[in-house]
């Protein structure tokens, strides 16, 4: 049963939103080709939807959050040491599980962002009640795009400019790798394995993963899976046999667990030194986010250390300090490189 407190704190945001309905309002279509109102200024956001968060925070809304989730991070605790700059409000915002709807009001939402692939029931109980809700849900370059784009559009002018900029990055990126694959010939091209949380789970060809490995011109060994995460057993991986080994900046995984390890010698990648684990700064930048333009850089330098086309360390530095505002310490550009 509804607290007294919360159904008067409902009774006021339906109210406050009527009143908005002669405001301007900016009209969007989500992930899921729901057509939704979003009265301006959005000054509450509650993102339940983890990667929409960190885009929140790269187009300069990040204070206006009131409640959010984030990739890989459901406990202060479990937060990078850099979260600290990111969201000094941390303790006060961070949410995990299943987003409740009253609390949600009570925060005194007046845009939410959902995960499309898990609470559309949500959704339609915020906008029962008159809270703007996006739907969300990206797995492609061109739902980065698409989703950037939206989220700029509803949260101002400044963001609405930030977001342009962000894409016109990543099809500056995009546009510089896929000329440079044209002059890779196929056979040339390194044969990828892109591990999860442990050592035989394996991206399928249906994850973010595999399209970035495919931008920055390598071939995902695992693309033929399905679904997402798969368990491989080590014989599996032996007859892939992978020229480059790339392990997530989450999950427990080490580089040292494959290159000490006498079951993995015979790989090329492990003969040639080429296991390496992607740096993180705020999000883990080969999921949908919008470090993932520095994971598409990252890995071409990765694949062809010999002719890199990407100054991975300046743009990193630069990419920081544009969208979130954040100074990289010498060690945290430094690890950018490939080692």
């Amino acid at each position: 049963m509804k607290s007294k407190s919360v159904s008067w704190v409902v009774v006021a945001l339906v109210v406050a939103l009527a009143a908005l309905a002669s405001a301007e309002t900016v009209t969007v279509v989500d992930s899921t080709g729901r057509t939704v109102d979003v009265p301006q200024p959005v000054e509450h956001i509650a993102s339940a939807y983890g990667i929409g968060t960190y885009y929140v925070y790269a187009l300069g809304a990040g204070d206006r959050l009131v409640a959010a989730w984030y990739v890989a991070v459901k406990s202060a605790s479990q937060a990078p040491a850099s979260f600290s700059a990111l969201e000094p409000r941390l303790n006060e915002v961070l949410c995990s599980g299943d987003p409740n709807v009253e609390d949600l009001v009570a925060r005194g939402t007046d845009l939410a962002l959902l995960d499309a692939s898990k609470y559309a029931a949500v959704a339609d109980q915020l906008q029962g009640i008159g809270v703007p809700t996006l739907l969300l849900a990206t797995e492609t370059a061109q739902g980065v795009v698409d989703m950037t784009l939206t989220l700029g559009a509803v949260l101002g002018e400044e963001a609405e400019v930030r977001a342009a900029n962000l894409v016109e990055g990543f099809y500056r990126v995009y546009g510089v790798a896929a000329v440079a694959a044209t002059n890779t010939p196929s056979g040339s091209r390194p044969r990828v394995l892109f591990l999860g949380s442990s050592l035989t789970q394996v991206a399928s060809g249906a994850m973010y993963q595999t399209q970035l490995i495919d931008a920055a011109d390598g071939v995902s060994v695992s693309a033929d899976l399905v679904g997402s995460w798969n368990t491989v057993n080590l014989e599996q991986i032996l007859v892939w046999s992978p020229d480059v080994i790339i392990i997530p900046p989450y999950g427990n995984v080490k580089v040292a667990d494959i290159v000490g390890s006498s079951d993995w010698q015979s790989v090329p990648a492990v003969q040639s030194g080429r296991v390496f684990k992607m740096p993180r700064v705020f999000g883990p930048m080969d999921t949908p986010l919008p470090e993932s333009l520095l994971g598409v850089m990252w890995l071409s330098s990765a694949f062809y250390p010999e002719s890199a086309i990407f100054d991975v360390r300046a743009e990193a530095v630069d990419f920081y300090q544009t969208y979130y505002d954040y100074v990289l310490s010498s060690a945290e550009a430094d690890a950018f490189l490939i080692p």
